[in-house]
């Protein structure tokens, strides 16, 4: 029983960071789609007090920078473009960890929407990198279809992050399937006793 109090309160501070960071990512995106400053592909808000300075910043310097540079030159808004593609993924993500750490908090630990949350999790980190993939030549094709450009250019790219997402999206997935047998396993056993 001490264990489980353990687990509990864990994950109720889990959820409860889980909520902040959600609340502080899309906070931080609205933010800098009202107010920021673009400065070359990367959007940054600084703002200098007394004796504090803040600032936040969305920075496409991984497989994105090229399109998020070509989309600002054409004088689209690239944080909106791909900012808000961007952001979706991460929100699925940290809604699945909230509803995983609410089943922790209510005691269930090993059970099927348990093991669905966490192959969510895997999935969305694998569609992410079909995301990164297509999202910027669907953008390209739309843009150049609809008229509002003719010379973006089509961008594809394969960076270490998207190759991280898939590594980390296939051992979560595998986990999952893994907690899933382990579970069918479980059930065999107590049908059999």
């Amino acid at each position: 029983m001490l264990q489980n109090g353990r687990i509990q309160k864990v994950s109720k501070i889990v959820r409860v960071l889980v909520a902040l960071f959600i609340t502080m990512q899309i906070g931080v995106y609205a933010l800098l789609l009202m107010l920021g400053d673009n400065q070359e592909g990367s959007y940054q808000l600084s703002e200098n007090f007394n004796f504090i300075s803040s600032a936040a910043n969305i920075d496409y310097s991984g497989s994105w920078s090229d399109m998020a540079k070509a989309l600002n030159d054409e004088g689209f808004n690239a944080l909106l473009i791909l900012g808000s593609a961007d952001l979706i993924p991460s929100i699925l993500i940290y809604l699945s960890l909230f509803k995983l750490f609410g089943l922790y908090q209510r005691g269930l630990v090993f059970t099927v929407n348990n093991i669905q949350c966490i192959k969510n999790i895997g999935a969305v980190l694998l569609g992410w990198i079909a995301l990164k993939l297509f999202y910027p030549l669907l953008v390209t094709l739309v843009l150049r279809l609809s008229g509002a450009s003719d010379t973006l250019s089509i961008y594809m790219s394969l960076g270490s992050n998207e190759l991280r997402y898939l590594l980390i999206g296939l051992v979560i997935y595998v986990i999952a399937w893994i907690m899933s047998e382990a579970s069918s396993l479980h059930q065999e056993q107590e049908l059999v006793i």
